[in-house]
């Protein structure tokens, strides 16, 4: 516990004392550069030549040393995320920057706590100090805004409307969540829908007065998020190896058929809300039409609301998010389905802990 709280800390000082250039070779500038089309030409927020002229702008000149894509960093994420960002980038690239990736940290850590309820805070440390923490603070990613919505949604769910309305945080980054989407809907849980549906309805009604028709020029640039060279942890990844005409539908047939097996191991433990809802939150990366190795940290989300992981299930997933930080592709998806299918057979068939008997022993 001392060494996870020594890493934890760690964690939360390095986005105060790291190098400018760290800042801005994570996917900050990515975000800064939406918020700055935003705030001053928001009908081409989708624009990759006004991106491109932008995001020099907001490095200053300096060229990206992460791969791109057409030269740059784009900003292909939904719009609001960019009306997120722009409080952010207002206070300039460094300086927004670190302020952006601590706001990220403790939306995880909140959620994470969320998430370990009503289990001392302790449990939630793991999940905190981990090797997916470690990239999301580098690559200065949305997951803790996700990571919260979950964590919310946990707490509240005893007042469905509430606890869909929390969903709505996790709708920065919609894919992650498709075996939890279909899942309410099998279980016709309409309360917690019509919240989610009430969030996401507000977050897109959000930028319209700046573009009315952004929808439309958001879908087309989202799908070259999809790339052969890209480190994807997500099975329907494998899509990009099947020929361009067909690549699409590959994709989506994956995702769906992934996602199904996700609920149905989901299913097996329907008696446990809990479990359940970890089997759905770890499967939803695997099952995903685009996820990083830093969407990992949705799976120590699932492992702090499981009772019974233990120390390798930690190790395991730490060793198998570094591997895919940095292995070429396709070996990251290939390490995320071995970590996370070995969990979630480990959460499906293992049984319940037995609970301490109130009968007295009998004796010969």
């Amino acid at each position: 516990m001392v060494a996870l709280t020594a890493v934890a800390l760690g964690f939360a000082i390095y986005p105060i004392t790291e190098p400018g250039s760290d800042v801005i070779n994570s996917d900050w500038p990515a975000f800064a550069t939406g918020a700055k089309i935003a705030m001053t030409n928001p009908t081409h927020l989708y624009d990759i030549d006004v991106q491109r002229r932008v995001q020099l702008e907001v490095t200053g000149g300096r060229r990206l040393v992460t791969p791109g894509i057409q030269g740059i960093l784009p900003f292909l994420a939904p719009a609001w995320v960019a009306l997120l960002a722009v409080p952010f980038e207002a206070l300039g690239t460094e300086l927004g920057g670190r302020l952006w990736i601590l706001f990220g940290l403790a939306c995880l850590a909140l959620g994470l706590w969320l998430a370990s309820r009503p289990r001392p805070i302790s449990a939630a440390l793991p999940g905190f100090a981990g090797v997916p923490t470690a990239l999301l603070l580098l690559n200065a990613q949305l997951d803790g805004i996700v990571v919260l919505g979950l964590g919310a949604a946990i707490a509240l769910w005893s007042q469905p409307f509430l606890a869909g309305l929390a969903l709505g945080l996790t709708l920065v980054k919609p894919q992650l969540v498709l075996p939890l989407g279909l899942a309410l809907i099998a279980g016709r849980r309409w309360r917690v829908l019509a919240g989610w549906a009430v969030a996401g309805v507000a977050l897109t009604a959000s930028y319209l007065p700046l573009d009315p028709g952004w929808i439309a020029h958001f879908i087309a640039p989202a799908a070259s998020t999809v790339q052969v060279i890209a480190r994807e942890v997500d099975l329907a990844h494998m899509a990009v190896y099947l020929p361009g005409a067909v690549q699409t539908y590959g994709l989506v047939i994956i995702s769906l058929a992934m996602s199904a097996v996700v609920l149905w191991l989901a299913a097996r433990r329907r008696d446990e809300t809990a479990i359940a809802a970890s089997i759905l939150i770890a499967g939803g990366v695997l099952a995903s039409p685009h996820a990083l190795p830093a969407d990992l940290v949705l799976v120590s989300v699932a492992l702090v609301m499981w009772p019974r992981a233990d120390a390798w299930d930690w190790v395991i997933l730490s060793v198998g998010a570094l591997i895919s930080a940095l292995a070429p592709a396709p070996v990251p998806v290939v390490v995320a389905l071995v970590v996370i299918v070995r969990l979630l057979l480990r959460q499906s068939l293992l049984p319940a802990p037995l609970q301490p008997s109130t009968q007295p022993a009998s004796s010969r």
